[in-house]
């Protein structure tokens, strides 16, 4: 059947359907003429799809399922439109009761005699068009129920990778509270994938997530110690990934159990280490760690010659360089020289001269650290007219957040304030194109309301004496909330107009120290000026309804029509912010 064909023999849900299988109601299933499967809703969604998705909770009774697939069998394999099955939904919502049914229904078809593979297997190892198993989908949603039940029926399959590179046990791996999830797949599989995306795998994933997953990272070691070694695309290897996480100090000590050999493994482009990565990282507990279980790799250098000292320095923590100091180990490689003959400490003299903070470890620190290839000391460095150098130097300190470690999360402390500014600078000005509608909306409220002060309903009275001038509608109720409520609407819009004056006079002030501040402090004015904008728009209209229905009060019916009219404002800002929800929550369902 071609997709034309299809198209036409669809029958689409209606309402009264749709919202019998959301509730598992059977009666107007039981009389229906049409295929089953042929009732479909726009993404090609089968009454299965739609009960099984819609259950809050584990369904307590299975008849619904068992009845709609006594009347339609091949619905238990039909898919919507993005490939999912009914077996992907049950596995996604945790419904264990529907996944054992489908398994159970699959299992009463006959072998196939080609391949000699069970329907049920078959089902269980159908994919989406993301290349999603159910299994794939229980692990990625933490339902170890119902991961318990797939593994065990297909034990010796190996589930693989989905169009991202990742397979259920990378996905439990990704993350907290996944430690049953990971128990069920170690321990029900024959074989076990364990990759992930860019050559990554399952423990890389545990390494970075946390101290909490530090059990995990020893149960996966237990089935792989080889994983110590994989490195991704990078050449990071999980132990790296861990050094650089500050919340992964007790998986740095599971990974050095297994194979303390890893702190020797060195990434493909800048070659650093894990002691390279924690060092500049300012991890002083995992640089312990690391040194105390395997000291020989404090010899390792990066492609530039510089050593883990180096790296201490690159950090800017002068607390996390002084702790360093007191490794023996490290502190031995205050001397060494990179490959332009600069010591740590020539690092220092040079960041010396732009935070003043180092000049006492520069100062206070005994050592011969000898010249650098351009015959320069320390305090040549510091103290000399060597600016070129100066400046060499200190891109060198920044840099060194280039290559592998600069690109996704991996963002060190340098190109992480880099980065941010780049983010800050394309807020600002998203933020000043949205402040420019706002004003003019605010000066052009204010400017009504200002002339609506004066041009008074009902005019003024003319007549000589002491009421000469006022208003002759003064008295009137309506007439009060009129002049309240144009009052009201003229001072919050002209705030608004002072606010966002107060937001220029803050981002025209180029005080870097200051500079965190402004941008939370013009976040925060902005919206209190949208705020006072939103609601002078409310009383402005209050004012027009107040006004009219006190100068047309002798016509009722024309001033109660008018009230009406000018009150379908608020009523019609409703629905469009109702609209906006919903077409938010339907964005992120999806």
């Amino acid at each position: 059947m071609d997709s034309s064909e299809k198209m036409n023999s669809i029958t689409y849900m209606d309402p009264v359907l749709y919202k019998a299988a959301q509730k598992g109601n059977i009666g107007p299933f039981e009389n229906y003429q049409t295929r089953l499967d042929q009732l479909l809703t726009p993404d090609e969604n089968t009454i299965l799809h739609v009960y099984l998705r819609n259950q809050s909770s584990e369904p307590g009774f299975t008849d619904f399922v068992d009845k709609i697939l006594e009347r339609c069998p091949p619905l238990l394999f039909q898919a919507n439109k993005r490939g999912e099955t009914p077996l992907h939904l049950a596995a996604r919502y945790g419904h264990s009761n529907a996944v054992k049914v489908l398994i159970d229904r699959a299992k009463a078809l006959p072998v196939d005699p080609e391949s000699g593979v069970t329907e049920a297997k078959k089902m269980l190892r159908m994919t989406t068009e993301e290349q999603d198993t159910a299994l794939h989908e229980a692990a990625r949603n933490r339902r170890s129920h119902v991961v318990e039940i797939l593994t065990k029926e297909d034990p010796e399959f190996s589930y693989s990778a989905n169009v991202h590179g990742e397979t259920p046990l990378y996905i439990a791996a990704s993350s907290w509270g996944q430690e049953k999830v990971i128990d069920e797949i170690l321990t029900n599989c024959i074989s076990v994938d364990y990759g992930g995306p860019n050559g990554r795998t399952a423990l890389h994933a545990a390494s970075k997530t946390g101290d909490h997953v530090s059990e995990t990272a020893r149960k996966l070691l237990e089935k792989e110690k080889k994983l110590t070694k994989t490195t991704d695309e990078n050449g990071w290897s999980p132990l790296h990934y861990a050094a650089y996480y500050d919340w992964s100090a007790r998986t740095v000590k599971v990974l050095l159990e297994y194979d303390a050999s890893a702190a020797c493994i060195a990434e493909t482009e800048k070659k650093r280490t894990a002691l390279h990565i924690a060092a500049i990282q300012g991890h002083v507990d995992t640089v312990k760690e690391i040194v105390s279980r395997w000291p020989a790799c404090c010899e390792l250098v990066d492609n530039r010659g510089w050593n883990a000292l180096h790296y201490a320095v690159a950090s800017k923590d002068i607390e996390a360089f002084e702790q360093c100091l007191e490794i023996p180990e490290l502190a031995r490689l205050g001397t060494k020289k990179d490959d332009k003959g600069n010591t740590p400490f020539h690092l220092i003299a040079a960041l010396a001269l732009k935070d003043q903070n180092w000049k006492p470890v520069l100062l206070h620190r005994e050592g011969i650290y000898g010249l650098n290839k351009q015959k320069l000391s320390t305090m040549d460095i510091y103290e000399g007219n060597f600016a070129e150098i100066q400046k060499e130097i200190l891109e060198s300190l920044e840099d060194v957040g280039s290559g592998p470690i600069g690109r996704g999360p991996f963002v060190l402390k340098g190109e992480e304030e880099k980065n941010n500014d780049e983010e800050n600078k394309e807020e600002q000005e998203a933020l000043s194109k949205a402040r420019e509608p706002h004003l003019v909306v605010a000066a052009l409220i204010a400017t009504v309301t200002f002339a609506a002060a004066f041009t008074l309903p009902g005019g003024y009275k003319s007549d000589q004496g002491p009421n000469e001038g006022t208003a002759i509608l003064a008295k009137k109720a309506a007439f009060i909330a009129f002049v309240i409520s144009d009052a009201m609407s003229m001072v919050l819009s002209i705030l608004a107009v002072f606010i966002h004056f107060l937001i220029s006079l803050i981002q025209g002030l180029e005080m870097e120290k200051n500079k965190e501040i402004g941008e939370d402090t013009t976040r925060i004015l902005f919206g209190v000026a949208t705020l006072f904008t939103m609601i002078g728009v409310g009383t402005m209209i209050i004012a027009f309804i107040t006004g009219t229905y006190a100068v047309l009060e002798p016509s009722l019916e024309l001033a109660i029509s008018t009230c009406l009219i000018g009150l379908s404002f608020f009523f019609l800002v409703y629905l469009v912010f109702r609209f906006i929800s919903k077409d938010v929550r339907d964005k992120t369902s999806r």
